[in-house]
């Protein structure tokens, strides 16, 4: 064997475990993805999410904290958001690609006859057998390469931002409907506690009524009253059925594993100037974050859009074998390419045109979105003073209520007071209590809204 065939057969050897390495990670990644189009033990989030999964029961006590872990897991707007992700992580590697070598393999045989004009037909054959390994790599394009990599990295960072604020969406959704949900139930228990009160007083006016002391008026008075609050319970029934609905959504269920909530209303959030939020959520918000990779995404197609102006210049080689029979002939070449459109009917100048709009308008997004938010926290801050100031006088209203239906209670149990002033005390303490309960869970949604304003998951 001479020197040169065993130098020729070294590097053929190589050509072939470097394609037998790329024919072997091909083939985990299409096994992969068969699997997953035959939809083998898809996670939660591709298929519903079930309560037992995630600990939940009727013997759960549901913490605002635990509460949010579950979606944030495992809620399909964020599967869709990771696999935005996942799908834009994989443009970068294909964009990255370009700056590999692009090897190509090409094998053939063949059969043929060599009849020809003025010559007997004969059925005589010929063999021909060919291989060739080819090779093409990119040397300069004036930008246009590092250009769409800037493209598709800008685009990774806005799926990376959007993700967050998928985030940030359902933590916002899942917090207002935990503290709706809490709402409901304490309005419930409110609701069930004026029942009692009417039924209470009912039964005080029979016995005044049996010793004379009251009249029949009385006794029809309280029978409505206590009517009236039943038919409120069955309101506040439905209304925690239907809140509790929500928040199961919100977890990515499609069930009710009747668990309890033991939401912690003690959270305080100090009033900033609105400028000041402004500035913080010029540093973290995600929706803001992505406007702007977008406007380096459009920067960076001006620069692939100037760059198509000018050629590229590559370099190809080939190394192959030919021959009728073994062993075959080899022959190699290799030499620098240029390419240039010289005339294209104005098509790449318009182009450039286009993608220099495409970035003004991905600036103008970004300018109108920082109004949003500057709106978004000012909204916020208002309602939050006007949740801490409600929070406050129901306190006191609710005192007063109370106090007030104590001395009327006792004035009516000596006939100094009339059956409406005793209904008129206890629609007070009723309506009191609910719109103390009702101030303590808004205050912890407008706390809730103004971090996702500020752009905080």
């Amino acid at each position: 064997m001479t020197t040169s065939f065993r130098y020729r057969h070294k590097h053929l050897t190589l050509c072939l475990a470097v394609c037998s390495l790329c024919l072997s990670t091909g083939c985990a990644t299409i096994r992969a993805a068969r699997d997953i189009q035959k939809g083998k033990n898809p996670p939660p989030g591709e298929r519903l999410l079930q309560a037992g999964e995630v600990g939940l029961s009727s013997n759960t006590v549901l913490t605002l904290e635990s509460a949010l872990q579950i979606p944030l897991t495992y809620h399909p707007q964020i599967v869709q958001a990771q696999q935005a992700l996942a799908a834009a992580t994989a443009r970068v590697y294909q964009a990255r690609a370009a700056y590999w070598p692009q090897i190509g393999g090409s094998a053939g045989a063949s059969l043929s006859t060599a009849n020809s004009q003025g010559q007997p037909g004969s059925h005589s054959t010929h063999n021909s057998f060919s291989g060739s390994v080819g090779l093409d790599l990119l040397v300069y394009d004036f930008g246009k390469t590092p250009a769409i990599v800037r493209q598709v990295y800008a685009g990774l960072i806005a799926a990376t931002e959007n993700l967050r604020a998928t985030r940030s969406d359902v933590a916002f959704t899942t917090r207002i409907a935990y503290f709706n949900l809490g709402k409901a139930i304490e309005l419930e228990r409110v609701a069930i506690d004026d029942v009692r009160q009417n039924q209470i007083h009912l039964d005080q006016v029979k016995a005044f009524l049996d010793v004379g002391r009251r009249t029949r008026y009385d006794l029809t008075k309280s029978e409505v009253d206590l009517g009236n609050s039943k038919l409120n319970l069955i309101k506040a029934g439905n209304d925690v059925s239907t809140a509790r609905a929500t928040l199961n959504r919100s977890l990515g269920l499609a069930e009710d594993p009747g668990y309890q909530l033991r939401p912690n209303l003690s959270e305080v959030f100090p009033l900033s100037p609105a400028d000041r939020l402004m500035a913080h959520a010029r540093q973290i918000h995600p929706g803001l974050k992505s406007l702007q990779a977008q406007e380096r995404a459009a920067s960076a197609s001006v620069d692939e859009a100037i760059a198509n102006l000018y050629p590229d210049l590559g370099l190809q080689a080939k190394y192959g074998l030919t021959g009728s029979r073994f062993p075959l002939i080899w022959n190699w070449s290799a030499g620098l390419q240029s390419s240039l459109q010289l005339f294209t009917g104005g098509r790449q100048v318009w182009r450039i045109n286009e993608v220099v709009t495409q970035l003004r308008s991905a600036r103008a997004k970004t300018v109108e979105r920082e109004q949003m938010i500057y709106e978004d926290i000012q909204t916020t801050l208002s309602q939050l003073d006007s949740s801490q100031q409600r929070l406050a006088l129901t306190d006191l209203i609710t005192r007063q209520a109370l106090e007030s239906l104590n001395l009327i209670s006792e004035r009516y149990r000596l006939g100094a007071a009339s059956a409406v002033d005793v209904t008129d005390a206890q629609v007070a303490v009723t309506g009191a209590r609910a719109e103390q309960v009702k101030a303590k869970f808004d205050y912890q949604a407008a706390i809730a809204q103004i971090k996702h304003a500020c752009g905080e998951e």
